[in-house]
């Protein structure tokens, strides 16, 4: 496994620090807008959000769980581009862009038989399997998404000559904070998404892990060699994914239940 980890590891940082060519992408980040960051990037940004989304609600995917979520994020933040006060805004938008790409990447190598990294891996298995409650669907996505991929992102744009500020990383939190979705998931996917739930302490784990990535980025853009740029990327994939298979565990169904309920009532709308 530590083979794995520090091979996907290399990887991460090879494409990342590799020059963009000149053939077409399909990349949410490559097109113009995202390139220049203009607002108008997160509407494509949705726009991907949305044609992905609608795919799996159809068919009730555990994986809609997290794929809405993201989406309403992704809603609020184009919403209050104008009012949180960012010191570089087109950087901003260019992280959007970046940091769907990353999602949307792992989660066609998963479903195209590749190999996505470690905990987007388990996130997406567990909801294949219909292993874990709503929540804990929710809370793979937020663990692959923000404390796996997020460090990779700021990289990579810090590569790009586009650096974020931890000024305007920190007011990121300013619109989380507005973000609610869960009468959302309770009335299209999962009446017990709410049970025992506690928006509070979720918002506040959410900013201590963009934190951390925000400290491990630092760790990665300040590694002296590359080889200790590939360790630390390497802890960072064994770490979120020893985080994911917490959480696999702690919201995994009760033995003698399942997701039959969930699934009954998703199916019903």
């Amino acid at each position: 496994m530590k083979h794995v980890i520090l091979g996907i590891a290399i990887s991460v940082l090879v494409t990342a620090s590799a020059p963009r060519g000149t053939s077409a992408s399909n990349d949410v980040s490559d097109r113009r807008a995202c390139e220049l960051g203009q607002p108008k990037c997160v509407n494509r940004v949705i726009k991907e959000m949305e044609q992905r989304f609608r795919k799996l609600a159809r068919r009730c995917d555990h994986d809609a769980i997290f794929a809405l979520l993201y989406l309403r994020t992704t809603e609020k933040f184009r919403d209050t581009l104008d009012t949180i006060g960012y010191g570089d805004p087109s950087s901003v938008v260019r992280e959007d862009g970046l940091f769907a790409d990353f999602y949307f990447h792992a989660f066609d190598a998963f479903h195209d038989g590749g190999d996505p990294p470690p905990a987007w891996d388990i996130a997406f298995s567990a909801a294949r399997d219909h292993a874990v409650t709503s929540p804990g669907n929710a809370l793979l996505g937020f663990n692959a998404h923000i404390q796996r991929d997020l460090p990779f992102v700021l990289y990579e744009l810090s590569l790009r000559g586009h650096p974020i500020s931890h000024d305007d990383h920190t007011l990121v939190n300013n619109f989380l904070a507005q973000v609610d979705a869960t009468a959302e998931v309770v009335a299209r996917f999962d009446p017990a998404f709410d049970d025992n739930a506690d928006p509070e302490a979720l918002f506040q784990l959410i900013v201590s892990w963009r934190e951390q990535a925000f400290t491990n980025f630092v760790r990665l853009r300040d590694a002296p060699t590359p080889e200790a740029r590939a360790a630390v990327a390497a802890e960072i994939e064994a770490f979120t994914a020893a985080v994911a298979q917490g959480i696999v565990q702690a919201t995994a169904y009760p033995p003698g239940s399942d997701s039959s309920a969930r699934d009954a009532f998703c199916d019903a709308r």
